[in-house]
């Protein structure tokens, strides 16, 4: 009996340690995590997450359960979750400027900042970022002081930048310093565009506009078709976010002459997007700017989530007919239970229930055939729509 007992002692103890591997989060507040790492000598990892963020969802179920990720930061590390719109993560978040989720803060034994990156990676990412945060020589927060006392040599400035770029930081400075180092007759080069490709985001670089004025050695360069197509865009839509935000009639018009300067007779389209973005949220005037860009675009996401704003923020036949009208394009590229379940949601709001049903029959169809998960509730939608016939 006592040897039973004693096996099934040790089968639990075994699988209780087999399932608490990965990182071992602290419970308490702030403080009492910061006197634990003092004691301990142990630098802090932070998890500054907020509920509906989906990449700190995936990050948290599938990378920190990992035995060697656990195995790493328990021994480095005294490991801390905090929702950053809750409780203490709110002043954490002011504190420390957290916006982008999730971000990954660390700090010295002293509760010193000394390391930060944003976004969800995969473990052999993590745990190369972890290590990073552990080494003064890797240490955002150490290179960042460097650089401000002055220290700019190519390698140390490309180092520089893309921790800068990692902690979600402005990087403008130090890339505009190493282009300028490097040389423009360096530009073209698969060195120069390997540097451009990643670090130059902003339509308002020289590089930006050397790249759309020499389009076609880029290309020559690129590894991928679209590869200097997708970087151009990348950099026009930052500027039009840009623009739309700022609500600047002014600064629209300044921004659509620049656009006429850079492309010339190529300027229509980007000018056509910036127009979209500027009054998106208009009521008057966004229906007009938004039927002559969606008209030309392919993008599904983009159409999507135009029919899904509408129908979020209008009630007017000509605003929903146009997101229906945007989410059947959408259909017709993509073929999925999600879009379908959009033009389930238009149709109800315009009271066209029969329609509805049938969109609503197809969507819990794909649910079934494509995303098992969601089949509860496409189910739930069909029940809806029948309860309005």
């Amino acid at each position: 009996m006592k040897i039973t007992l004693y096996i099934l002692t040790l089968v639990v103890f075994l699988a209780s340690t087999s399932i608490a591997q990965g990182i071992k989060f602290e419970k308490g507040t702030w403080a009492e995590i910061q006197a634990k790492a003092k004691k301990e000598n142990k630098h802090i990892f932070v998890d500054a997450y907020t509920t509906w963020c989906g990449p700190c969802k995936w990050q948290s179920k599938k990378v920190f359960p990992q035995k060697e990720v656990g195995d790493f930061f328990n021994k480095n590390f005294v490991s801390f979750k905090l929702d950053m719109e809750k409780g203490e993560g709110v002043d954490f978040a002011k504190q420390y400027k957290v916006r982008a989720f999730p971000t990954l803060v660390y700090f010295n034994p002293k509760g010193e900042l000394v390391h930060r990156t944003t976004g969800a990676n995969p473990a052999k990412v993590l745990l190369k970022q972890a290590g990073e945060a552990l080494n003064p020589e890797t240490q955002f927060v150490s290179l960042q002081k460097r650089f401000d006392k002055g220290e700019n040599d190519l390698d140390f400035l490309k180092k520089y930048i893309a921790a800068t770029k990692g902690a979600y930081q402005d990087f403008t400075k130090p890339t505009e310093m190493y282009l300028n180092q490097l040389g423009k007759k360096k530009w073209a080069t698969a060195e120069g565009w390997a540097f451009i490709k990643e670090f130059v985001v902003k339509s308002s670089l020289d590089a930006f506009v050397y790249v759309v004025q020499n389009q076609g050695k880029f290309e020559q360069l690129a590894k991928k078709k679209k590869e200097v197509s997708n970087f151009i865009e990348r950099g026009l839509s930052y500027d039009m976010q840009k623009v739309a935000r700022s609500k600047d009639q002014n600064k629209l018009e300044a921004y659509k002459s620049k656009l006429n300067k850079l492309f010339g007779k190529e300027a229509d389209k980007h000018i056509i997007k910036t127009e979209y973005f500027f009054y998106r949220s208009n009521k008057e005037k966004g229906l007009k700017y938004a039927s002559k860009y969606l008209r030309t675009s392919s993008n599904v996401n983009e159409l999507a989530m135009a029919a899904w704003q509408y129908y979020n923020q209008f009630d007017t036949p000509d605003h929903l007919n146009a997101a229906l009208e945007w989410i059947d394009k959408a259909i017709k590229l993509d073929y999925h239970f999600r879009t379908y379940n959009i033009k389930v949601k238009i149709l109800m709001k315009m009271k066209r229930y029969k329609e509805a049903k049938k969109a609503a029959e197809e969507t819990l169809r794909l649910a079934k055939k494509d995303s098992k998960q969601y089949v509860k509730m496409a189910q739930k939608q069909l029940d809806e729509v029948n309860a309005k016939l």
